[in-house]
């Protein structure tokens, strides 16, 4: 019967808690709920870091760069653009006149922490990477992102100088 008791105890507590929220992260820990922790982890890692709003779905939004790329992380997982979850780490190329589905499945063929897609509208690349943040990354997790994230688009520029775009 105390066996019963306490299991019914600690159900109860998980339900009445429920699972951890975005919105709890530790002040010294770097969560998607904080947008600006964000915004001043990446700039005290000497990167360039712009606060905005995405265009289509009104949640947070950080311009950015690094290996000579301009890129955007966008906010994933909020709720009315707050208390967001994830992170997704964004850079799209344009048609060179190589892009396609085939080349992004190359990419994609030995990479481990970034996906390449192809779209046939515009017949443009995107290169993405996504990280989640529930319970919040300290700053030598995020850093460690951040360069991951680096070395991707430097392996990105290696890529597609070895795909060269045709000469007009």
């Amino acid at each position: 019967m105390k066996r019963k008791v306490l299991a019914a105890v600690a159900l109860a507590a998980f339900v009445i808690s429920g699972p951890a929220r975005a919105a709890d992260c530790p002040a010294s820990l770097v969560c998607a709920s904080n947008p600006a922790g964000i915004v001043s982890s990446l700039q005290a890692q000497g990167y360039k870091a712009v606060l905005g709003k995405s265009d289509s779905t009104g949640n947070p939004k950080i311009s950015s760069a690094a290996s000579g790329y301009d890129y955007t992380i966008f906010f994933y997982g909020c709720e009315k653009g707050t208390n967001c979850t994830s992170l997704g780490f964004s850079i799209t190329f344009a048609d060179d006149g190589t892009n396609s589905a085939d080349l992004a499945n190359e990419w994609n063929s030995d990479k481990r922490f970034s996906a390449m897609s192809f779209d046939k509208s515009d017949k443009s690349l995107m290169l993405t990477y996504d990280v989640s943040t529930i319970g919040g990354l300290n700053q030598v997790n995020f850093a460690d992102v951040v360069d991951w994230w680096q070395t991707m688009l430097g392996q990105a520029r290696t890529f597609f100088n070895a795909h060269p775009a045709p000469k007009k």
